[in-house]
């Protein structure tokens, strides 16, 4: 019964017409705000200044941690490498 009275509940309600979205509000693939265009470029930059909030391990208090994109890339690439490798050790001989 219940059921039945969902079925019927659904098939009353009228989908709502679309709206027209204002002129450069919609989000599309090929419309591009000037900001992201922005961001986008001063991300390729390697010489731009990154500056990101890091937890603290024991602690509260995130610390903020500035490099720039090309330190911070070269740093996850060099802490992948370190863990890559600690992992590849052969643990089973002391």
């Amino acid at each position: 019964m219940i059921l039945a009275l969902l079925a019927a509940t659904t098939m009353q309600v009228t989908p709502a017409a679309p709206s027209a979205a204002p002129p450069g509000n919609t989000v599309s693939p090929v419309v591009i705000s000037r900001e992201a265009a922005e961001a986008k470029r001063a991300a390729q930059d390697p010489n731009t200044l990154v500056c990101r909030t890091e937890p603290v391990l024991g602690s509260r208090m995130p610390v903020k941690k500035c490099a720039t994109v090309g330190q911070m890339a070269m740093r996850k690439f060099e802490d992948r490498q370190s863990l890559e490798r600690i992992q590849a050790r052969d643990h089973s001989h002391p």
